[in-house]
């Protein structure tokens, strides 16, 4: 019987919690602890634990993921690597500033947690994450192609999927491929 706190499931931990929200969520942390959020009002606990249960294959397989993914990124990335990557951008980048009509973009790496690049529009500088040295070149060069797309599209509106489209027919598809490798 599951109360409010932690509790285990075949060795896994279980936060469970009531909360503002309006149905019942599983979350995985990415230290492994599945997270239980049960609606304050409308729901008991008893209920939390029955969803939890009837979702217990897809939670553990989650959890799995999200560890690989933690232990993946813990990896350092090496000077080999880095090097590479620096190599691969310059190509990459210079080359995609010239086909899209881009003048005077800077670039730098740095180690970034949670996303793979970043444009600041307004200063035409693009920060590319480390982590994109472990990537494939179709990959990085995703990555490259919607940072400078960023430049005429500062959101992710339409007209920025459009210009996206226009220029990298395919783009979902490595969009998909590069977050699963997070």
């Amino acid at each position: 019987m599951f109360r409010t706190g932690r509790n285990f499931i075949d060795g896994i931990a279980v936060d469970v919690e009531r909360k503002r929200v309006r149905r019942i969520n599983v979350r995985i942390a990415p230290d492994g602890v599945i997270h239980l959020s049960i609606p304050a009002w409308g729901c008991t606990i008893a209920e939390g634990e029955t969803f939890l249960r009837a979702n217990w294959k897809w939670a553990v397989a989650a959890r799995a993921r999200a560890m690989a993914r933690r232990t993946a990124a813990k990896e350092p990335v090496t000077p080999e690597q880095n090097a590479a990557l620096a190599a691969l951008l310059a190509e990459l980048h210079d080359a995609w500033c010239v086909r899209l009509g881009e003048a005077n973009v800077t670039w730098k790496i740095r180690t970034m947690k949670t996303l793979w690049g970043s444009c600041h529009f307004r200063k035409r500088h693009v920060t590319y994450s480390r982590a994109l040295a472990r990537a494939s070149r179709e990959l990085v060069e995703y990555v490259v192609v919607h940072e400078l797309t960023h430049l005429r599209a500062p959101n992710h509106g339409p007209a920025f999927y459009a210009l996206m489209d226009a220029r990298l027919p395919g783009w979902r598809t490595l969009r998909r491929l590069l977050n699963h490798k997070q």
